[in-house]
């Protein structure tokens, strides 16, 4: 997306680099924002920040609550060949699994929702999501995927006939599960918010790296997320 902090610094020294013969001025200007912005964006105390803001909305989940359902939604996954299931999926997928597994370990009589398309993938998310699942013990017979949604909207809509009088838990990256949680409650489902991997940081190293405009990255993306679900209604 455009709207993210290092593109948007690519597009101020694009436009410096235009404007410097005829407006040099205004082309300092921009080349001065453009990097006070990738600067600031990749600093760890203002990125923590910047995700601080979208990432405590909920607190931890209290497996004293119990549940019916234990929805973990859809993230990445690798194409990998000869490895365990658990080893194809990303940072987030691995920590939402976790989370989810935590809580239906907690909840015996409970059914494990998983999500997510193929995308550019040989296999759905949901169905290695599911194989990762059985791969740490979880019957078979416990989990449903939902391998056709594309997105949180889709993934919501999806799974609402079948969570009708049921009690969720909705588990999903702490800094997503705002917008998440909303669009499952314009739904109509009855869902407990569950968050997992949390990126920020309440004791900051002052270092500059990527790790850092990551953290920005997805504080970025969230609030243009929040923003359009909010036009949206």
């Amino acid at each position: 997306m455009m709207l993210m902090p290092i593109p948007l610094t690519l597009v101020a020294m694009c436009l410096a680099f235009l404007l410097m013969k005829k407006w040099p001025k205004i082309a300092k200007l921009f080349l001065f924002c453009g990097i006070l912005l990738l600067g600031l964006t990749s600093w760890s105390p203002v990125a923590d920040k910047l995700i601080a803001t979208i990432e405590h909305d909920y607190p931890v989940f209290d497996i004293q609550q119990p549940v019916d359902v234990v929805i973990v939604l859809g993230s990445g996954h690798k194409d990998l060949n000869n490895t365990p299931e658990i080893m194809k999926l990303g940072n987030s997928a691995l920590f939402r699994l976790e989370e989810g597994l935590r809580i239906l370990q907690a909840n015996p009589n409970a059914q494990l929702f998983v999500s997510g398309y193929s995308g550019d993938m040989t296999e759905p998310h949901a169905e290695i999501m599911r194989k990762a699942a059985m791969e740490l013990g979880v019957n078979p017979d416990r989990i449903k995927t939902f391998a056709l949604a594309k997105d949180t909207e889709e993934e919501a809509n999806s799974m609402k006939p079948y969570l009708d009088g049921k009690r969720a838990a909705l588990v999903t990256e702490a800094s997503h599960l705002k917008r998440a949680s909303t669009f499952f409650e314009q739904a109509g489902i009855n869902i407990i918010p569950a968050p997992a991997m949390y990126l920020g940081s309440e004791n900051s190293d002052w270092q500059i790296d990527a790790n850092a405009a990551y953290k920005s990255q997805r504080a970025f993306y969230e609030w243009l997320g929040r923003g359009w679900q909010w036009i949206k209604g």
